[in-house]
């Protein structure tokens, strides 16, 4: 397997991690804020993504986070057929010679 495969693999592999922590951490905090709030006591849902405010990061993180695992996605995908394209000009390149 090529290096830069491998890389773009491991990188794939990091960022999908990222996402799964900053998912899990956005669902339980929302989870915890309905457990807070009884369901007819709750603030009003725009306030609760005031800036600065904990469930504003921790959604902006995920979204952080879905946005890199998208890129490293993408990258992964050029690099294969970046791969492919050499090792189809490469095997076109071979001329046998015959006396």
């Amino acid at each position: 397997m090529q290096s830069e495969l491998k890389t773009r693999r491991r990188l794939l592999r990091l960022t999908y991690r990222r996402y799964l922590e900053a998912d899990r951490a956005w669902t339980l905090a929302l989870g915890e804020m309905t457990r807070w709030f009884p369901a007819s006591a709750r603030p009003y849902r725009a306030s609760m993504g005031n800036p600065g405010s904990r469930i504003r990061q921790l959604y902006e993180n995920r979204a952080r986070a879905i946005l890199q695992l998208q890129a490293a996605r993408d990258k992964l995908e050029v690099a294969k057929r970046r791969l492919a394209e050499r090792q189809r000009r490469s095997t076109a390149r071979v001329v046998f010679l015959t006396c």
